[in-house]
């Protein structure tokens, strides 16, 4: 890929929002398994990752996210994918692996999943 992919990590309360950018592919991925781990979250208690700026994904890409749920159900934290992007739409979509995630339409209504919170009160997770 011709992009170099860029990871940006903040913490919002016990949230942690990792936004990434740019083509990822198995060259590139490997930045994104490290920012997904929920053991790099320093004590928070769920993970958003908005995907809005993603222009290409690959299969390395769903495998880091698959990855990244798998891990943050041992450790007993949410993951809610916000905004993302149609290449990662349709990657999910044509793998059947979109019902595996907490979408979210916005970074906010990511924020508000991840702390089981809707407009009607709790969630379950």
């Amino acid at each position: 890929m011709s992009e170099d992919p860029e990871v940006l990590t903040t913490v919002t309360g016990e949230v942690r929002v990792v936004r990434v950018a740019g083509e990822f592919d198995f060259d590139t991925v490997e930045r994104l398994v490290r920012a997904f781990d929920p053991r790099e979250g320093g004590g928070t208690t769920a993970t958003v990752l908005d995907l809005s700026q993603v222009r290409f994904a690959d299969s390395a890409f769903l495998h880091a996210l698959l990855q990244a749920r798998a891990r943050h159900l041992e450790a007993g934290a949410r993951l809610v994918l916000a905004q993302p992007a149609a290449c990662v739409v349709r990657l999910l979509e044509v793998t059947g692996t979109a019902g595996s995630f907490i979408l979210a339409g916005t970074v906010t209504a990511a924020l508000s999943a991840a702390r089981g919170v809707s407009s009607d009160g709790p969630t379950e997770g």
